[in-house]
């Protein structure tokens, strides 16, 4: 029989064959022994001792962030994965709230490093370091708590349903006012329960409670877990926004409808009539990593269930300045070898870049903002947790937390390469493909704009300079500051439009204008990549206001 030992700085799981220390094994799903090797079965092991729902544990403080884990085990831990620093962590005797259920790790180290490896084959820009052998062997396994909520209505519930179709030449929506009984039993919504783990990230896991059992201790015994510190009505209001979003899907594809809406009193648990909930812990498992840059520190996590990888990648300053100047250069030379480039023409094209980098400049800061503010995460300030906006967005609001870092900047890593890439398949592609008939037609399209279209080109630069505007004008009501790239972007294209309009028959304005485009074009591209590496990273972390 395994026995427990307890002393004054942990606990420990003991190995019935020479006493050694036992730890969980995912490969196995059992205890072993290091010094043994003996392999044990979780059910022959003593469970750690409760008492009101507090179980006994070892909490492991980082001496530099404050952080803190717990865990079965009595030996400290060389690296913090909150801050990533290579510290000692200090372990004492401590309490921990006892979970209800657990998801044991599936995903090994060897698995982890390898899923880790293969998603950054995708990410050619990147730091070199990050790939890196001994940042690689800085990944944790660690448990982190998740509300687990079930959700149950039953009652009439007031919907709206849509539907459309075609008959003939002409299209019919119809509209249904629809009541019925609600009987809702919805069950395993999860919602993280740590504050030091962040809600996009848990969401981005797509962890399920599929497969948990009952929590038994040993099963953080060569672990870490994090502690719950969020309360559980946190996350009532988004579980009953989940429960009705499926609900009305089954409605939705019950009754063969476009859409279907709650109506009625959406602002208490989103219509759901007599909704009641119950929460309980559970401890999901994931590889964690920390890259310590400065005063930064990126962070990676892997599903240690499916090995599902999330995390935001940066960029080498230097290898987007190499891209960005190969693509410049690569991208001019073509135009020329295939066309004259007249000088009105050229400063369209160079407006057209301007342009194109001043709306990736917008949804990079936008992005940018809502990561730094949390803006998706509960608000604390107040008694009951609670989130900014109204009621009726709560539906949509996780997964505009997700779309907005992602479509402004979870791929921004790649997009110069992927810029560079298509330019040089364009390019091979006209090369391979056109004859002497291409290049003599593009000729007479360059003859064309620069006799004929001067209109042409002067409502293009119109046209963009208005689009920009408009951006510029929504940013400024909104209170954004970092207006002075868009700000010059705009006079930028005024003066270019000014140029088109008058017909200059002196050259050199032209160039002028277009050469100054593309300098605020690159500083824009600069700032760019600055939000990204920004975005991707995250300041160190220090937990109860200061240094430990």
């Amino acid at each position: 029989m395994s026995e427990f030992s307890a002393s004054a700085t942990g606990r420990r799981f003991g190995c019935p064959g020479c006493g050694g220390g036992l730890r969980y094994d995912i490969a196995s799903g059992k205890m072993i022994c290091d010094h043994c090797g003996e392999k044990t079965e979780l059910s022959a092991v003593p469970d750690l001792p409760v008492e009101r729902d507090q179980m006994e544990v070892t909490e492991f403080h980082c001496p530099q962030c404050g952080a803190v884990v717990y865990s079965t085990d009595t030996a400290a831990t060389g690296f913090c994965s909150f801050c990533g620093s290579d510290v000692i962590l200090t372990g004492r005797l401590g309490r921990a709230r006892r979970p209800a259920l657990i998801l044991p790790f599936a995903v090994t180290r060897e698995d982890c490093e390898a899923r880790y490896r293969e998603h950054l084959k995708h990410y050619l820009l990147m730091p070199g370091e990050l790939k890196s052998t001994e940042t690689i062997s800085h990944f944790r396994p660690v448990y982190v708590p998740f509300w687990s909520y079930h959700v149950r209505s039953s009652g009439l519930a007031e919907l709206k349903g849509t539907k459309s179709y075609t008959r003939g030449d002409y299209r019919y929506t119809e509209e249904y006012d629809l009541s019925m009984n609600a009987e809702i039993d919805q069950r395993g919504i999860l919602y993280d329960a740590s504050t030091a783990f962040e809600d996009e990230t848990a969401a981005m896991l797509q962890h399920t409670a599929s497969g948990a059992v009952p929590f038994h201790g040993a099963y953080l015994s060569g672990f870490y877990a994090q502690t719950s510190d969020v309360p559980a009505e946190t996350y009532e209001d988004e579980a009953a926004a989940t429960a009705v979003r499926l609900f009305m899907d089954r409605v939705k594809e019950q009754f063969v409808m476009d859409s279907v809406e709650m109506v009625g009193d959406v602002d208490h648990a989103f219509g759901l009539p007599d909704a009641r909930y119950e929460a309980e812990l559970i401890m999901l498992p994931v590889w964690l990593l920390a890259h310590r840059q400065g005063e930064r520190v990126i962070y990676t996590a892997v599903n240690g269930r499916d090995g599902k990888v999330v995390c935001d990648v940066p960029v080498s300053n230097w290898k987007v300045a190499a891209v960005i100047g190969g693509v410049a250069v690569g991208f001019f030379a073509l135009l020329q070898a295939l066309m004259t480039l007249k000088p009105n023409l050229l400063l369209v094209l160079c407006g057209l870049i301007l342009a194109l980098t001043q709306t990736l400049f917008g949804s990079a800061m936008t992005a940018l903002k809502n990561r730094q503010t949390r803006a998706f995460e509960p608000d604390f300030s107040g008694g009951r947790p609670s989130f900014v906006g109204p009621a009726q967005a709560m539906l949509k609001r996780r997964g505009n937390a997700i779309a907005a870092g992602r479509s402004a900047l979870g791929k921004g890593a790649e997009l110069v390469r992927r810029v560079a890439v298509g330019v040089g398949f364009a390019a091979v592609a006209i090369v391979v493909s056109a004859g002497r008939g291409l290049f003599q037609m593009l000729g007479s399209m360059t003859s064309f704009f620069s006799e004929n279209g001067q209109i042409l080109l002067s409502g293009a630069m119109l046209i963009m300079l208005v689009i920009m505007g408009v951006q510029v004008f929504q940013k400024a009501r909104k209170g954004e500051k970092k207006l002075l790239p868009r700000i010059l972007s705009c006079l930028l294209s005024a003066a270019g439009l000014f140029l088109l309009l008058v017909d200059l028959p002196e050259d050199t304005f032209y160039y002028g204008c277009a050469a100054a485009m593309l300098l605020c074009a690159v500083w824009s591209l600069v700032t760019i990549t600055r939000a990204h590496n920004e975005y991707a990273s995250r300041p160190v972390p220090f937990f109860e206001g200061e240094k430990a």
